[in-house]
């Protein structure tokens, strides 16, 4: 049987089908331009609006600051003009100093000195509404007058770290205080009353000016989504405290954690309207930011504890210096302004919704008309495919089928091979028996006086046309070993074009499942064809196959089924005369003779002696299993009924005898 290959093991695995590949080949051809230049106008867009939201906070953190910093200045200048006046030197030097300069007239101008002092306090006031309180300490910081009695009491103990810088002739400004009665946050500004006496200069007294800060959280109010939904903005002193925000929840929390001496000073004086610590709200980016050395800079970080929304900071350092000495103050404050960054970025991201949201309507006309090409496309590949794989298929089965063919017809060959052999051995033998029987016929005629003249005529007649037929029968045969020859070699013939035909068929369908396998993986998809090289087998051609196989094997020759021959219809009817031929033998001795006709099966023979020696050119002991035969055969006592003559015994050259 052929060899049935199976193909399934080295199939190419599944592909998209062309339609498919095709739509997304458009897709691909519509989307990736698109999204390089929206990726790539997205980073240069989202870089430059980041630096441009960058510019823009640093530009109004810079702008409030210089408010912030004007507005304390001003408020600074106004301490330093009321302490600059003549009366409120000479009120301190004729209240405090035991023998004041002669220049202060102090007995005669001391009542005018309070007075013009007192009315310097209420101009103070005046000066900005958010004034709340103007007094005047002296170098003890004990409280000579104030504009508001009810506010400013004596014996009022002032911070150690407030007076300090005051021993030095600097103006200051206290920290941030709360008053929760009120609801306002504060800050104290001490400015020194210095005596000239020289070049030298002592310290007299200070003015101290409470002054609210509205109008600074008015700025920092107003940065609420100044910048941006979610931007806005806080202030915190040099400690961390937001000691002004936008969002009033993050009023007085700290960024990071208090010393512990720091703690105990809030506490103890109640800066935030009660004694309790300062909560916290830790924000490492922004308190990193606050230790910098530079008084500006930029950052992200969250806006809150525990949150992951990334805000864009501009840091802004608050920087007072004193207009009469252009030092400056000790205030520590830092600006912060922040916005969120998808704030910053929100151009960027609405382009880049915009251009998503057209990417994904150019890809959906994408797949659809790449859809509609590539169905356009493939159709008719795909139907050539089918077409070709069906051609493969058909010719697959031809060629099993040529092959099943000429394993047959090489089983035919093989079978008439045999036949043809058999057939010449049995043509040989009949000639060769046919000799030997023509021979001892001339034998017998030429012992014929030795029978009696019926028995001797009727063996010599009997061997004669049993020789004749013989002879006949195996020219026969010879003609037709001849003929099967040559239906032999042409079988032969055909054997070898079936083969051949059969082998080309197999790479004809070799190379047609190749066209099929490339057409395959252009257009794609499931293979529709068969799955095995080979096609199936039918049961009858299997049945047929094993046959084939097993008579092959057991080397058994073939009964051909042909029409008859009409040359040797004569033969066969002859054959059939000699069978229905009662040849009568010569009388035999009564004792040896049996009943019954002669039946022909057996023909008669004469002694084998004479032959063996006065006839050494005959070729019967050429085959010794015809002697035996013959003399089995023939050697049987044989009776002929109706004989007249009685039995007598013939003596034969040789020294046998027959009982005729």
């Amino acid at each position: 049987m052929p060899n049935v290959k199976k193909n399934s093991a080295t199939q190419p695995r599944r592909r998209l089908p062309l339609t498919a590949r095709l739509s997304l080949l458009v897709l691909f051809a519509a989307i990736l331009p698109l999204t390089a230049v929206v990726g790539i106008n997205d980073y240069f867009a989202r870089g430059t609006l980041t630096q441009q939201g960058i510019n823009a906070l640093t530009t109004d953190g810079k702008a409030k600051t210089a408010l912030i910093t004007s507005y304390l200045r001003e408020r600074v200048l106004d301490g330093e003009a009321l302490a600059s006046l003549p009366t409120a030197q000479g009120y301190l030097a004729c209240t405090i100093i035991p023998q004041p300069p002669a220049a202060f007239a102090c007995p005669t101008n001391l009542q005018l000195y309070k007075d013009s002092s007192s009315r310097a306090l209420n101009v103070g006031i005046v000066r900005d509404t958010n004034y709340t309180v103007w007094s005047i300490f002296d170098a003890r910081s004990d409280l000579l007058l104030t504009s508001n009695p009810t506010l400013d009491k004596p014996g009022t103990i002032l911070p150690a770290e407030d007076v300090a810088p005051l021993k030095n002739g600097e103006t200051s400004i206290s920290p941030v205080y709360y008053d929760p009665t009120s609801h306002h946050a504060f800050v104290r500004i001490y400015t020194p009353i210095m005596l000239q006496n020289g070049s030298n200069k002592s310290l007299l007294g200070f003015l101290r000016a409470t002054l609210r800060l509205d109008y600074i959280y008015s700025i920092v109010n107003d940065e609420a989504s100044a910048n941006g939904s979610g931007s806005y903005a806080f202030i915190t002193d040099e400690n961390g405290v937001r000691i002004a925000s936008s969002h009033p929840d993050e009023l007085f929390t700290t960024i990071r954690p208090l010393d512990a001496s720091v703690q105990q000073t809030i506490s103890s004086e109640q800066r935030y309207g009660s004694n309790g610590a300062v909560p916290i709200d830790s924000l490492p980016g922004v308190a990193s930011a606050l230790s910098a050395s530079t008084p500006s800079g930029s950052f992200q970080s969250p806006a809150m504890a525990g949150s992951s929304t990334p805000y864009q900071y501009v840091r802004e350092r608050i920087t007072i210096s004193n207009p009469a000495t252009n030092k400056p103050l000790n205030v520590q404050w830092t600006y912060f302004v922040l916005s969120p960054l998808s704030t910053v970025t929100q151009v960027a991201d609405d382009q880049l919704k915009t251009s998503l949201l057209s990417a994904g309507v150019i890809a959906i006309l994408a797949i659809l008309i790449g859809l509609l090409i590539g169905r356009r496309t493939a159709h008719p590949v795909q139907e050539s495919t089918g077409d070709l794989e069906s051609a493969a298929y058909n010719l697959q089965q031809l060629a099993f089928r040529q092959q099943s063919s000429a394993s047959e017809q090489q089983w035919v060959v093989d079978a008439c091979k045999t036949g043809l052999d058999g057939v010449r051995y049995l043509s040989d033998a009949m000639h060769q028996a046919s000799r030997r029987i023509m021979d001892a016929s001339h034998w017998f005629n030429e012992y014929w006086d030795r029978l009696t003249d019926d028995q001797a005529k009727r063996t010599v007649h009997y061997l004669l046309d049993l020789s004749r037929y013989i002879d006949e029968a195996a020219r026969r045969q010879q003609a037709s070993s001849d003929r099967l020859d040559k239906a032999i070699t042409v079988t032969m013939q055909v054997s070898d074009q079936l083969v051949a035909g059969a082998t080309a068929a197999a790479e004809s369908a070799d190379q047609l499942e190749r066209v099929v396998g490339n057409l395959q993986q252009v257009v794609g998809g499931k293979r529709q064809g068969i799955e095995n090289a080979a096609a199936p087998v039918s049961e009858m051609d299997m049945m047929g196959m094993s046959q084939v196989h097993q008579m092959n094997q057991n080397g058994q020759s073939a009964q051909m089924a042909a029409a008859p021959d009409p040359r040797l219809a004569g033969v066969a009817a002859g054959n059939a005369r000699a069978n229905r031929l009662q040849m009568p033998m010569p009388d035999a001795p009564q004792s040896n003779r049996t009943a019954g006709p002669y039946d022909g099966r057996f023909a008669p023979r004469a002694p084998q002696a004479p032959w063996n020696a006065g006839r050494p050119s005959q070729t019967f002991d050429d085959d010794p299993g015809y002697g035996q035969g013959y003399d089995r055969g023939y050697g049987q006592s044989q009776g002929r009924p109706g004989s007249s003559r009685g039995p007598r015994s013939q003596q034969f050259p040789g020294g046998r005898s027959w009982n005729g």
